[in-house]
């Protein structure tokens, strides 16, 4: 996934601190880096690191958000595939709370807001997990 994304180095030793994008980070003595409480951040546990990993219709959803978001630069390539996908997600539920999570994610990703898009869809990739244990299929 990060393949095709071109990676520098970082000036960073223990207690030394950067800034990026205006976002300063800091590297403490034992490794830990620490970024302001309110920096949008995505992390390993939060990826989706293989496609085939992407196994519902909403993680489809959020693996194309979360190339969108390692991958700015082509975040353009991405979008015609997010909204097929949001729009196929719409049209296979009726549940408002659902339709309005999937208006949000796409008013979000056509601003650029990728980080925000991919929040309000863990919390979707949450709801549907809950519905499947609540109401399993059969």
């Amino acid at each position: 996934m990060t393949e095709t994304i071109e990676l520098i180095a970082l000036p960073l030793q223990p207690g030394g601190t950067v800034i990026v994008k205006g976002v300063p980070i800091h590297m403490q003595d034992d490794g830990t880096v620490m970024v302001p409480k309110d920096t949008p951040t995505l992390t390993r546990e939060q990826l989706i690191l293989d496609e085939k990993d992407a196994d519902t219709a909403t993680k489809r959803i959020y693996y194309a958000l979360q190339l969108m978001t390692l991958d700015g630069a082509s975040a353009g390539i991405y979008h015609d595939k997010l909204i097929s996908l949001l729009d196929d997600r719409a049209e296979a539920t009726e549940l408002q709370p659902v339709l309005r999570s999937l208006a949000i994610i796409s008013e979000l990703s056509r601003k650029g807001e990728y980080l925000a898009a991919l929040e309000v869809c863990r919390h979707l990739i949450q709801f549907d997990d809950a519905l499947v244990r609540e109401f399993p299929a059969g």
